[in-house]
């Protein structure tokens, strides 16, 4: 026994001497970021992770809430976030030892008549008897190349990477209703001006058809103004299906009946302006960059375990127990036993195996590194695009209010000498156009910079932090 428990010594110090990881060790890449944005601006507010409250805006406040708690596809992915921590839990379980008890009982009797009886004195010999066990077993493999501590490795990593996956979904669907919500709000800005539009077209169209009777205007000049009130009231009733479509996006994203959803609409003014910062911040302001990090992570740590496939494994194995006839003397010195001793296992002949597993694992590292890359020049560029968006679409607005100014004013002047009898009422009609129509695209215009500030928001990740896990 003396001689067994140095041996046993002797493999364990020399195999925990020599415990090595194979392996590269994770480097996260440079992200290459440029400097500025092309089209940024210091100015603004900085995003929190609850970002909507900012706004100020009680119903979308509600909708955020209720989205947040009644999602599917957070609900999704929550489970995978459980799932993946499970996983974590199983591989740490692999570095420690295993310990097995067992107990049995049975009866033993033995034939007479088959080919392995043994035979005394020409008579077979049978045995007969109860059999009762007590046991106890431990196994430990000797983690010598990192192949354990690898796999603890690239569970984290994927764990880290769901819920980084589940930020990103949370990102997402806050924003989305965000935009759904003021696409909503702009279209009701819209209905209202194309409303004035379409009453002006009808008292212009009351005007045109006193002055037909009257014989003092053509046939030309009735049906074209019967042809703009006709495609005013095309838009007017075009409108209740374009807003019953956002009011149903919006349903679905906060998970209810669109009939359940009661709001009302308030006009949209200019979105505030929201701080963009450098890109090279995008690494810890998006979930969707880290959670791309967090699996070139795991791909790097599976070239490990892949590596140590090729070398030994070594296992310390042992068993003690009592085996007995006799259940009153189970326990008992005569009845004990015992197995220890170490097995190595040594890969000879896999077949090209663990070269391709090899292979395969140093693939999935350059495939994860090379949709890092992609997703960073997505994410620049999905920055530039909003705030080209927004920048663009606010410089149009400006032209548009001075348009609505100088019209407005025409207008006026058009009104004056109507009252006057310097004219007619069709000229007065003919002044509101450009006005109604300003109006109109103005607030189409006001539903564009909404909808690139809720791009912005989902761009620059939300008010995510890496540094706190949001």
């Amino acid at each position: 026994m003396i001689q067994l428990k140095t041996v046993l010594t002797l493999v364990a110090t020399a195999a925990l001497t020599a415990c090595t990881t194979l392996g590269p060790n994770y480097q996260a890449p440079a992200a290459n970021a440029p400097a500025a944005y092309r089209a940024a601006t210091t100015a603004g507010a900085e995003l929190q992770r609850d970002w909507w409250l900012m706004f100020n805006d009680a119903q979308l406040n509600a909708l955020e809430a209720q989205a947040l708690h009644a999602s599917p596809t957070l609900a999704v992915a929550a489970a995978r976030i459980e799932r993946s921590r499970a996983v974590f839990g199983a591989t740490q379980a692999d570095r420690l030892p295993r310990v097995d008890v067992g107990a049995n009982a049975g009866g033993l009797r033995t034939s007479a008549k088959a080919t392995t009886t043994p035979v005394l004195n020409g008579r077979a010999v049978t045995f007969e008897g109860e059999s009762f066990g007590l046991s106890a077993s431990v196994g430990w493999e000797l983690d010598l190349w990192g192949r354990v501590k690898r796999q603890t490795e690239a569970a984290q990593a994927q764990l880290d990477a769901t819920t980084a996956d589940a930020a990103a979904a949370r990102v997402a669907l806050t924003a989305d209703v965000a935009a759904a919500y003021w696409q909503w709000r702009a279209l009701a800005d819209e209905a209202t001006a194309l409303q004035r539009v379409r009453d002006s077209r009808a008292q212009a169209f009351q005007v045109a058809q006193t002055r037909f009777d009257a014989g003092s205007s053509t046939t030309q000049d009735l049906e074209r103004v019967r042809a703009e009130l006709a495609a005013a009231d095309a838009d007017v009733a075009d409108m209740p299906r374009r807003q019953a479509l956002a009011m149903n996006q919006l349903a679905a994203l906060t998970g209810q009946p669109a009939a359940a959803l009661k709001l009302q609409a308030s006009p949209l003014s200019a979105p505030p302006a929201i701080r963009a910062g450098l890109p090279s911040e995008l690494l810890q302001r998006r979930p969707d960059l880290a959670q791309s990090l967090a699996q070139l992570h795991a791909a790097t740590a599976q070239v490990g375990i892949a590596e140590a496939a090729f070398y030994p494994s070594i296992k310390l194995t042992g068993s003690f127990g009592y085996s007995s006839e006799d259940l009153g003397s189970l326990i008992s010195a005569p009845a004990r036993l015992y197995n220890v001793g170490p097995s190595i296992s040594l890969p000879i002949f896999e077949g090209g195996r663990n070269k391709a597993n090899l292979a395969s694992a140093k693939a999935s590292v350059d495939e994860s590194l090379a949709s890092f890359r992609g997703r960073m020049l997505l994410a620049l560029r999905e920055v530039d695009d909003a705030l080209a968006e927004l920048q663009g679409r606010a410089a149009v607005v400006e032209a548009q209010n001075r348009t609505l100014a100088s019209s407005g004013q025409a207008l006026t002047v058009a009104k004056s000498r109507y009252d006057q009898g310097a004219v007619s009422y069709l000229d007065v009609t003919e002044a509101e156009r450009t006005p109604l129509a300003t109006q109109r695209a103005l607030a189409q215009l006001r539903g564009a910079q909404w909808a690139a500030t809720a791009q912005l928001v989902k761009a620059l990740g939300g008010g995510w932090s890496g540094a706190n896990g949001g």
